[in-house]
């Protein structure tokens, strides 16, 4: 399977996130401006994709990490 495209709402700091993706995904931008947060999302989705995975035990994990202390829930969508 192969990622085409991602939409996803309320995550972190985006209101909203909506682009395509191609053979290479570059995340440039200056200090907090979102770079992690968008690396996050990926990791997310591959906790729901994974072995184990699914989208209650995805949660769990990212609320348990250093890394997600103030999770909320997110409406994520892709294409693929």
């Amino acid at each position: 399977m192969r990622i085409t495209h991602v939409t996803a709402y309320n995550w972190r700091n985006f209101k909203k996130v909506d682009f395509p993706i191609e053979n290479r995904l570059f995340a440039v931008g200056p200090n907090a401006s979102g770079k992690s947060n968008l690396l996050d999302l990926f990791r997310f989705l591959g906790d729901i994709a994974g072995a184990g995975g699914g989208l209650s035990s995805a949660i769990e994990r990212a609320a348990a990490s250093a890394r997600c202390a103030a999770c909320s829930p997110a409406t994520t969508r892709v294409a693929g």
